[in-house]
């Protein structure tokens, strides 16, 4: 089922207000609007019979796992998207992708930033993403680019497309994401392009990234920058997942092996820096990778499906 975003936020004031007991006062600071608003959708939540005396919905369940994972994380938003045995992949997916790209809408603001990693995941909520008008919005990519064969996913690609949905301006990175040795890398650090690419990268106001696992799927594996080799290097230095220009440890931390200095872009470390970074993901082997990150406060917003929020939990 799809839930849209009134209703999901109304289904989560109902659920701290009825099931978790917290006061109006409390649900409007944490939602960051009126008490009277409050009042006015606990009002709606009844009127519309979605609470009796018990919240009536079947999403419920699911904003409950998200609420849970708030709590346990202290993050400040997680979506989580209904997902069973019934459901294809397919759906799930484009359920996750219509979910980030309608909570993304919402939370826009004039003048903002916005940064992009790159990957399935993203390219899947800029295809959901509706058309609208933001002019002073500054796009810009978090990591380099892909070879022109893989164009879908390339963070360049994908935030002129995402810049061209919004109306709004966008830079790019003019480097590779891996780059062909550690020597290579290091020189392309030192010029002035990579330097203010990552300047601006590390100074957005809301990054938006994807996860990969490349113990099980990666992007990164599947396109091929991946080989025996390296999924050896990866075995060995105990990777647990992968995001941004990061392979990063169980505690959210980059391991600097080889592959991880041939990455051009920002750091998981700075994305801790950074005032939200939203983190989409779908599939329940992408919990054992998402879990390092939410340890090292590197995402403060989950849109994730079902079977990720159990196993988090």
């Amino acid at each position: 089922m799809k839930i849209s975003e009134n209703r999901r936020k109304m289904l989560k004031i109902v659920t701290m207000y009825y099931e978790q007991g917290l006061t109006q006062a409390v649900i409007a600071k944490k939602m960051g609007i009126s008490r009277p608003v409050v009042s006015k959708i606990l009002q709606q939540a009844k009127d519309s019979g979605i609470v009796s005396i018990s919240i009536k919905d079947e999403s419920a369940y699911v904003v409950e796992l998200g609420l849970r994972l708030e709590k346990k994380f202290q993050l400040r938003d997680v979506l989580v998207i209904p997902a069973n045995e019934q459901k294809r992949p397919e759906a799930i997916k484009r359920e996750v992708s219509s979910a980030a790209s309608m909570y993304l809408k919402e939370h826009l603001t004039p003048d903002m930033s916005v940064g992009l990693s790159w990957g399935t995941t993203l390219a899947d909520m800029i295809d959901e993403m509706p058309y609208c008008s933001f002019p002073t919005i500054k796009v810009c990519p978090l990591v380099g680019g892909v070879s022109s064969e893989h164009l879908y996913f390339d963070t360049n690609h994908l935030v002129f497309r995402l810049a061209e949905k919004l109306n709004s301006r966008c830079q790019y990175f003019y480097a590779p994401a891996l780059a062909e040795s550690i020597e290579l890398a290091e020189i392309l650090n030192k010029t002035d392009l990579v330097k203010t690419a990552m300047d601006q990268a590390k100074h957005v106001d809301l990054a938006i990234i994807g996860v990969g696992n490349p113990n099980e799927s990666s992007t990164w594996k599947r396109l091929g920058y991946i080989g025996v080799e390296e999924a050896h290097m990866i075995e060995q230095t105990a990777v647990k997942g992968d995001a941004v220009a990061s392979l990063f440890d169980k505690y959210g931390q980059t391991v600097n092996n080889e592959i991880s200095k041939r990455m051009l872009g920002i750091k998981v470390e700075d994305l801790a820096e950074m005032p939200e970074v939203m983190v989409i993901a779908i599939g329940e082997e992408k919990a054992e990778s998402i879990l390092p990150l939410l340890i090292g406060k590197c995402c403060t917003i989950l849109v994730i499906d079902q079977t990720i929020a159990e196993a988090l939990l």
